[in-house]
């Protein structure tokens, strides 16, 4: 490279083709080291001792505007010149590209030479020459060259070399912005790429989740299906447990559903010996699965709720071989277990089934409970039905019943209607009877009498003797109760037995004519003849007392007497008092 102490005396001491052959060995190292590839910055930092160097310049700068970053590089000038400048080089560069201007594109260098542009303020002192590039796109530079070490102008061969030499820095910063923006482009499709990696990574799994959700939403499809049109909850048990061992890919496997009472078993099983439902449904086998949901403790599943064994020694203990066991409950009372074996992959390690399967079950197994606790129901409504119907029939019978006996009432009642129209009409035929009717009846009365006396020698009254025995003795009642509570009389309730309890006098003696003997003879017979009796009892078509007092007056009592208005009275005169 040629330095500007190599040329103080350069192009007054060369000829004229020797001349031009150092301006193009100049163009040539200018080209070569600014041909490397580098940053816009990194070329203007370089041109700056290429372009001093064969002109023998003082100083020189440069101002780069590139993607909106500004750059300034100076060679040869003082530091408080090159700071003005990194503070005002923004504004230098718009002077000579506008903002508001429309794009510039791609050109050759302008370049201003002359002794006017030393004295310019918005340029250095001493400035001789300035060159404005623009590379289009908003890359734009400015640099300023001090004058020569000679302190002689810039002739016009050195202007045509400063011009290639800023030619050539414009080519370069060309090639260097154009390489940025493919480096930049290179990184932004690098981060595409590496997004468009990512996105597709997603995608598939996404697709891959999609393809196992796909599966899952057709084996419960598949799974509704074939239990839809099943209401017996055996057929549900059976149809399931092949639904299952098909989408899990089992071989063998169990189910057995326990109610709530001792002898409430169903189990279906597939691929095991026979002998496996037996046990399943045993008092052993709804024991042995009934403990799993005591061993669950905190986890135990409540209704409609299942959860996985996944403790081996747990799966071990249930009544048939497990390598994957659920436990369920539903409503009302019901509990099972769910037991699949012998793999087709023929694994029968603790992981058998991955989260997407164990997922998978979960699902099926609370579809089938929900269809098995639907049956449950139907069944219910079954029992239901049946116990209605059944007492409809008895209610039909009761009214059957119920309507032969109204119409036996009804044939009843018309009868007794019948019979007391009957029965008035009678009455008042009787007593349409004439005096003529009545004396016949008397006469035929006395002449039945008299023809049974001839035949029975006890005979029976004509007339009876209350009608010729002298009146009874008639006492008040009042007067009774003083003197049965002063001479300590006896009083005789004369009536029946029945009226006698439905209500009597204190301490009377009950004794009716039909028993009077009996009575007489257990409670009276050791009486004083001299104590009074005072006897009551009788009613409209009956004189109790009257024959009984006459009976008494027979057996030789010498005061027999009457209570007069008898019970009613007696109750009148209210409770006696205290003496």
């Amino acid at each position: 490279m040629i330095s500007p102490k190599d040329t103080p005396d350069a192009p007054g001491s060369l000829t004229g083709t020797d001349r031009q052959l150092f301006h193009l060995k100049s163009l040539y190292e200018a080209s070569s080291a600014l041909a490397v590839p580098a940053r816009p910055a990194d070329l203007l930092r370089a041109f700056l001792p290429v372009a001093m160097g064969p002109l023998g310049l003082t100083f020189g700068f440069g101002i780069l505007l590139h993607a909106g970053a500004l750059t300034i590089e100076s060679l040869g000038l003082q530091p408080p010149a090159a700071d003005l400048y990194r503070a005002s080089g923004l504004d230098l560069v718009h002077k000579f590209f506008p903002e508001d201007a429309a794009p510039a594109h791609p050109s050759r260098p302008v370049i201003l030479a002359g002794e006017h542009l030393s004295h310019d303020p918005n340029l250095p002192m001493g400035t001789a020459a300035v060159i404005a590039l623009s590379m289009g796109a908003g890359t734009h530079a400015v640099l300023g060259f001090g004058p020569k070490v000679a302190g002689v102008p810039l002739d016009a061969d050195e202007t045509r070399l400063l011009d290639g030499l800023a030619s050539v820095l414009g080519h370069a910063l060309n090639n260097a912005t154009a390489m940025e923006c493919v480096r930049d482009l290179n990184t932004s499709l690098a981060r595409r790429n590496d997004d468009l990696h990512r996105a597709l990574g997603e995608s598939e799994r996404a697709r891959e989740a999609l393809s196992r959700h796909t599966l899952q939403l057709r084996a419960l499809y598949e799974t509704t299906l074939e239990m839809i049109d099943i209401h017996e909850p055996g057929g549900i048990l059976d149809a399931f447990l092949l639904s299952l061992m098909g989408t899990l890919s089992f071989t063998g496997g169990w189910i057995a559903l326990y109610g709530p009472g001792h002898g409430r078993a169903e189990a279906v099983c597939r691929g095991l010996a026979p002998c496996v439902r037996e046990e399943l449904v045993s008092e052993t086998g709804r024991g042995a699965v009934l403990a799993r949901f005591v061993a669950l403790k905190d986890r135990i599943p409540h209704a409609n709720h299942a959860c996985l064994v996944d403790d081996p020694e747990e799966r071990q203990a249930l009544p048939a071989q497990a390598d994957a066991a659920v436990l369920f409950t539903l409503d009302q009372g019901w509990q099972g277990a769910i037991g699949l074996s012998a793999p087709l992959s023929g694994e029968r390690d603790d992981e058998l089934l991955d989260e997407d399967a164990r997922q998978l079950l979960h699902s099926l197994v609370a579809n089938f409970m929900v269809t098995l606790g639907n049956a449950r129901q139907l069944d219910l409504i079954r029992e239901l039905n049946s116990e209605l119907a059944a007492r409809n029939v008895d209610l039909q019978t009761t009214l059957d019943a119920l309507t032969s006996a109204k119409r036996e009432i009804d044939v009843q009642t018309k009868a007794k209607e019948h019979l007391v129209a009957l029965v008035h009409g009678e009455v008042e035929r009787v007593w349409r009877a004439s005096w003529l009717d009545i004396c016949l009846i008397l006469l035929a009365g006395a002449t039945l009498g008299i023809l049974y006396n001839l035949s029975s020698p006890g005979g029976i009254d004509l007339v009876p003797k209350s009608l010729l025995a002298p009146p009874p003795v008639m006492i008040e009642a009042a007067e009774a109760r003083r003197l049965a509570r002063d001479d300590k009389a006896v009083i005789i309730d004369a009536r029946p037995g029945d009226f006698f309890l439905q209500g009597h006098i204190p301490d009377a003696v009950n004794l009716p004519e039909d028993l009077f003997e009996f009575v007489y003879s257990m409670k009276l017979s050791d009486l004083d003849p001299a104590v009074p009796l005072l006897v009551y009892g009788r009613n409209i078509s009956r004189r109790y007392d009257a024959d009984v007092a006459r009976q008494l007056e027979l057996l030789g009592h010498e005061r027999v007497l009457l209570i007069k208005g008898g019970l009613d009275a007696w109750n009148g005169l209210g409770p006696e008092e205290a003496p």
